[in-house]
């Protein structure tokens, strides 16, 4: 079982662009509460061995097909009724945490998933020298630092909800089958003593046939989310992990971005630009003036990243995105950078919004902004326009 993309794409970033908070919040990792444990033991009743060996053995055998030997107590909580299950995790310790009647609710074998579900969080906690858990104490100190709802929210919004599809997946490792994966999930969300697991995965179904579904979970994923991952998983399914960032990620969009979604769309940014000014023509000292304002080592005539680019070879945005009217903006401020070539590079633009299938929001973002009527941009829009232009 490897971390998900996500999180590998998230630490790569943070150790790369942040090595000395990384390094910082790395030394703090073998800190440890010394409270934790009294706290545990004044709220809780410790389920020991002797009263509950099947629990243990359980323990036992996910943390053995885990990989992982952590020492592990378990308890149950006092005064909840919901139903839940929590691991409280120091650097060698696991403490599974057992709330309302889910000892009742589940059966061996969804108990079994249970535990092997949580023990997998300890598990990339503690994974290469626990560089998952360095990132995720990093990127939450970074989004509490956040005035108001910016990337580093939405990235750590991101990275609780794929560690919850990472314990899914270990539970799924431990068990070895989705059904009680599933079914204690359900059972635990709904306190209902019976699941038909083949029933909630048509539901699920159903629901995500629907275009645009994405979670509206605050830390775990929607249940019909998390089943219908794990079977993805499960099957091997070879585009699994694109499915799920749409279900987890939903459509790009520039009030939604999470720090990759930021790098993601500076990149295509500059890719459609690129393809904008690739005639020789564009290159005028005011559009490599603007140009520098983007990107200071931007020149007129580099190529579009190949990763951005259609079978034709022309600039294709990700679906689905949201980005249509952001760069209508981008694309009018170099059609209006240099008003000495005219009429060429509104029609440059306008052929290319076309090309990338946001016409009609750079069509609007142009009447609005600027004096041209809907005859003009349509006479534009139809111009062939030259390579190369004399200059005098």
């Amino acid at each position: 079982m490897e971390p998900t993309t996500y999180h590998l794409a998230v630490c790569d970033y943070l150790e790369r662009r942040e090595p000395e908070l990384w390094q910082w919040i790395a030394a703090s990792r073998q800190q440890q509460d010394p409270e934790l444990r009294l706290h545990l033991l004044k709220t809780t009743y410790q389920l020991s061995r002797e009263a509950h060996a099947a629990l243990h053995d359980a323990v036992a055998l996910a943390a053995q097909r885990l990989g992982i030997a952590p020492e592990v107590a378990l308890y149950q909580a006092q005064h909840d009724s919901q139903p839940n299950v929590a691991i409280l995790i120091e650097d060698q310790a696991a403490h599974i945490v057992f709330s309302g009647p889910v000892l009742e609710l589940l059966d061996a074998a969804e108990l079994q998933a249970v535990i092997g579900h949580e023990l997998a969080h300890y598990e990339l906690w503690q994974r290469d020298g626990g560089r998952y858990w360095i990132g995720s104490r990093l990127v939450e100190r970074l989004a509490a630092e956040e005035a108001g709802v910016g990337e580093w929210h939405h990235t750590a919004l991101r990275y609780q909800q794929y560690m919850e599809i990472y314990a899914d997946r270990g539970a799924y490792q431990v068990c070895q089958d989705i059904a009680p994966c599933i079914a204690s999930l359900v059972k635990i969300q709904t306190g209902l003593k019976q699941v038909h697991v083949d029933s909630y995965l048509e539901q699920a179904d159903r629901i995500l046939a629907h275009q645009g579904v994405v979670s509206e979970a605050v830390s775990h994923p929607q249940s019909f989310i998390r089943a219908r991952a794990l079977a993805l998983h499960a099957a091997g399914a070879p585009d699994g992990d694109a499915t799920l960032a749409q279900w987890l990620d939903g459509a790009l969009a520039p009030d939604a971005l999470d720090i990759l979604g930021q790098v993601e769309v500076a990149a295509l940014t500059r890719s459609v630009v690129a393809g904008l000014l690739a005639s020789p023509w564009f290159n005028s000292e005011a559009v490599r003036a603007l140009a520098r304002r983007y990107w200071d080592d931007f020149i007129p005539g580099e190529p579009a990243a190949g990763c951005h680019l259609g079978a034709v070879g022309q600039v294709r945005l990700p679906q689905p995105h949201q980005l249509g009217e952001y760069l209508s903006f981008v694309l009018l401020d170099f059609a209006c950078a240099d008003p000495s070539l005219e009429e060429l590079p509104m029609a440059a633009a306008l052929q290319l919004a076309e090309q990338l299938d946001i016409a009609d929001a750079f069509e609007r973002a142009v009447l609005k902004e600027t004096k041209l009527k809907k005859a003009a941009v349509a006479r534009l829009r139809a111009m062939t326009i030259p390579t190369v232009i004399p200059r005098p």
